[in-house]
């Protein structure tokens, strides 16, 4: 029975250490930052077509919506949020999206609102993150509060509408919160599940909650 365990053992260690990690957030890839992934991100949710949002989206229908180049965004919902998708990722690319986030911006050109200030009601909300988990195929990524990333430079919310959308106001504004950054998957069916909560009570979305759950067809 002990070769057994032992074999079985092995078997379990190397399977968790074939597990993908996440990318440190002060590394670099692809010539970006995470802060101007996580901007990116934004600008790439605020783009798409109101039935075709990725945050809204119930079922992962929609999860190719938008998405360019060697990173795959994969969003959570707005507000609070329980949803389950289903989504096919082409092989290669790496995963990106956040386990909770804020974003906070000037919303009309008469608001008085400066980078910092923006900045720091980003940031309001991710200073009380509690519960924060991330799970890929059953194994729990450790410490997900070491993965928070705020941007630093403020950006245009809105850069990324299309060609004839109705022009909306969205600078400066910023992002804050906890972002993860992974590198391709192997082929086949993984499942992954990310989510926390915030505990700033009378806050607008100061009592916000995800559990986000992901089945990835990687092909």
């Amino acid at each position: 029975m002990k070769p057994l365990f032992a074999l079985a053992l092995s078997l379990a260690c190397a399977a968790a250490q074939a597990s993908p990690q996440p990318l440190p957030v002060d590394s670099q890839w692809n010539g970006q930052t995470h802060a101007q992934r996580a901007a990116a991100w934004w600008q790439w949710a605020v783009a798409q077509p109101a039935h075709l949002d990725p945050l809204r989206d119930t079922t992962g229908a929609h999860c190719a919506q938008g998405q360019q180049g060697d990173l795959f965004f994969l969003a959570g919902g707005y507000g609070s949020s329980h949803i389950q998708r289903t989504c096919d990722v082409p092989a290669g690319k790496h995963l990106f999206f956040p386990v909770i986030n804020m974003v906070f911006w000037r919303a009309r050109p008469d608001m008085p609102l400066s980078c910092e200030q923006v900045r720091q009601g980003a940031a309001l909300n991710n200073d009380t993150a509690l519960e924060l988990f991330v799970e890929l195929d059953g194994q729990p990524l450790e410490n997900p509060a070491q993965y928070r990333v705020a941007t630093q430079d403020c950006f245009d919310l809105y850069a990324r509408l299309p060609a004839g959308a109705p022009k909306r106001f969205g600078n400066p504004a910023a992002t804050d919160g906890y972002w993860i950054l992974l590198p391709p998957l192997p082929a086949g069916t993984h499942n992954l599940k990310f989510g926390g909560r915030y505990n700033r009570p009378g806050a607008a979305y100061g009592k916000t909650v995800q559990d986000i759950e992901y089945r990835l067809e990687v092909r």
